[in-house]
């Protein structure tokens, strides 16, 4: 049919709009407009143009489309120039010219593969999501340059902030701080944090007045998204935090629920929380007790202004409970509960749930240890130190896999933060995986090189597997760092299996020196006294001292199965016999040993004359990972060195 129903049709309009090559034109423009846009937002953030000239572009492009299309219809192009397309007649109903169809093809095409593009950056667009954010630590711009605390302060506020928003993804502190002063470019901060936005700040704080100046970048271009001034005094830091993460959020469009508020206000003193601030800081330091003095001292300090403010208790409580660790004295012990337990009435903190699963996990109340971290991980999912806690618990529990997968997680949260790596290291250990226990130390090392405490777990690594020479200068890095009790006993511990006893007694005696309350220094100082000749009433005298320590340990913490096994030792001793095989008998109670408290069951039966028990508890600790090189070389255990039982356990695992 012709006419006018043919003009009517539907192929009659495509025949003719491909005779006007509207569809040529119109595929060729949009190809040119696609790579004029992908030029544009490349080279547009590094010219710093506004981000609005991007968006306007788009528009008259996608805009112009339709007027493309008109001219095209009525305008075409030939040899002579521009001309007016000729109106649709017979030419309408020629046969379609084969002439120029590959430029349809090769249109058809291109505009497929601009298609699959587009299609490739949305899906990788979802990668790191938009919803998705880094908060690097803001620059000190204060005069005095000494306000580095108040802006990594500021930063972890807006990070627990945003970290509460189910819809958004957080990296943790520890990741984003490991960019502090760094020139990478954003983009490549954003792609290794694994996020789409990173916000960058800076304050300037004079007096009581403070300048906060925050922005969000682009991750993957790295433009400015969105920024702004904020201008206040102190005592409006935590409305200004609010306003902050407010306004990211927007700046994100996640949607938020009610109008809650984004920052939790733990006190509305701003001099108590300049404090806190003072004090975790310290306490993310090396691990020194003189590290936690000066922490007690700031949280102490917050208390006196505020003395209902839950964070200054938690941080008191962790670092009162960290020093009884380091000394073993059991004031601090006492300290450290009398806080808890009055931060326990102000428990909606994620952080005062670590810190009481901390203390319970010390004073062997295990139960309430899992069920203070559960509470913690529930507020807070992604909380690097709720899963490092949970994992020491697991630790001490005997549940290495678990408390490995814990670890693993918090470091992934928190890949550059030393004592995660420790905590790791000492799973490990306690697998009996010595190569990465080593690893994992050395790391620790790497990260916080002015830490003692990696030197010294890597050296006691070093000396389980024998290698007495490299363990020595382990011991001797740590005490380079911070003379503690630890790196001393270490240290004597390498002379004393290398008979070199006078050396042990002094290395020990400093240890003692430093932590008298420890059972395990005051031990060690009588073995080493023990086997020098003429001095055995002098040892006895460091084994009574021994056993009252380690008594007065298990009264806070009745589950600590290493103080009862050497408890059972030193008993051993000093000749009560009764009272060493019913420490015994507690430990052969306990559901979990690891090979620490097997070699001490192991060493006390030794001494009490029992020697097939003896074999057959260091054949349990040989199992559970020590070493049976350190069995060889216990000057202890000579009286072992011809029995056959114990040869072949040491033959045994040398093949």
């Amino acid at each position: 049919m012709t006419g006018k129903a043919g003009l009517g049709s539907v192929n009659f309009w495509l025949a003719e709009l491909r005779r006007r090559h509207v569809f040529r034109v119109a595929g060729t423009y949009m190809i040119c407009a696609w790579i004029v846009l992908q030029i544009a937002d490349i080279v547009f953030p590094p010219l710093m143009v506004p981000p609005w000239v991007m968006t306007v572009l788009t528009v008259l492009v996608i805009a112009s489309l339709p007027l493309v299309a008109v001219l095209a219809w009525i305008f075409d192009i030939t040899p002579q120039g521009v001309v007016r397309t000729e109106p649709a007649g017979e030419v309408a109903n020629r046969s379609f010219q084969w002439s120029g169809r590959w430029i349809d093809y090769v249109i058809i095409s291109a505009l497929l593969i601009i298609l699959a593009v587009v299609l490739a950056q949305a899906r990788s667009s979802d990668l790191p999501t938009d919803r998705s954010i880094a908060v690097l630590p803001f620059a000190d711009l204060s005069t005095d340059g000494a306000q580095g605390y108040f802006c990594d302060g500021m930063s972890e506020a807006l990070i627990d902030s945003l970290s509460r928003i189910p819809e958004l993804k957080v990296a943790s502190r520890t990741s984003s701080f490991a960019f502090r002063n760094s020139t990478v470019d954003v983009r490549k901060v954003a792609e290794q944090l694994g996020v789409g936005t990173i916000l960058e700040g800076s304050v300037r704080k004079a007096g009581g007045d403070v300048r906060i100046d925050v922005r969000l970048v682009d991750g993957r271009r790295g433009y400015n998204l969105w920024n702004e001034t904020y201008q206040g005094t102190l005592e409006d830091i935590f409305s200004l935090q609010d306003d902050i993460a407010r306004s990211i959020v927007e700046a994100l469009e996640v949607k938020l629920l009610g109008n809650s508020r984004l920052v939790e206000t733990a006190t509305r003193d701003q001099d108590a929380y300049d404090l806190y601030l003072r004090g975790r800081a310290k306490l993310r330091e090396a691990g020194t007790l003189d590290s936690f003095v000066s922490a007690e001292d700031y949280f102490n300090q917050a208390l006196e202004r505020d003395p209902v403010f839950a964070l200054a208790m938690a941080g008191l409580c962790t670092t009162r409970w960290w020093q009884y660790e380091i000394t073993r004295d059991s004031n601090h012990a006492e300290k450290a509960i009398a806080v808890c337990k009055e931060a326990h009435l102000y428990d909606s903190q994620a952080e005062v749930q670590v810190a009481l699963g901390g203390l319970y996990r010390g004073t062997g109340q295990y139960d309430q240890a899992s069920a203070a971290l559960e509470r913690a991980l529930e507020m807070e999912p992604r909380n690097a130190e709720a899963l490092a806690a949970r994992g020491r618990l697991h630790q001490v529990q005997g549940r290495l896999d678990q408390a490995e997968a814990d670890i693993l997680r918090a470091i992934r949260l928190d890949p550059e933060y030393w004592r995660h790596y420790s905590d790791l290291g000492v799973v490990y250990n306690a697998m009996g995986d010595h190569e990465r226990a080593l690893q994992i130390f050395s790391r620790a090392i790497e990260i916080e090189p002015s830490s003692p405490q990696p030197y010294s777990n890597l050296g006691g690594v070093l000396l389980y597997k024998g290698q007495n020479l490299k363990a020595a200068d382990a011991f001797r890095k740590s005490i380079e760092q911070a003379p503690t009790a630890r790196a001393y006993s270490n240290a004597g511990t390498n002379y004393y299996f290398a008979g070199n006893y006078p050396e042990a007694e002094e290395m020990f005696q400093a240890a003692a020196g430093l932590n008298p309350a420890d059972y395990r220094f005051q031990g060690h100082l009588a073995d080493s006294i023990r086997m020098q000749d003429g001095r055995q009433e002098e040892a006895l005298e460091h084994y009574r001292k021994a056993v009252d320590l380690a008594q007065e340990r298990l009264e806070i913490n009745p589950s600590d199965h290493v103080a009862r096994g050497l408890l059972a030792t030193y008993l051993a001793r000093l000749g009560n016999e009764n009272a060493a095989r019913e420490e015994l008998e507690r430990l052969s109670r306990s559901e979990y040993l690891g090979a620490i408290e097997w070699h001490g069951m192991a060493t006390a039966y030794l001494f009490l004359g029992e020697t097939e028990a003896a074999i057959e508890s260091f054949e349990q600790a040989v199992a559970e990972g020590f070493p049976p090189s350190r069995l060889e070389s216990d000057p202890n255990l000579d009286s072992l060195s011809a029995h056959p039982a114990f040869q072949a356990l040491i033959a045994d695992q040398a093949q």
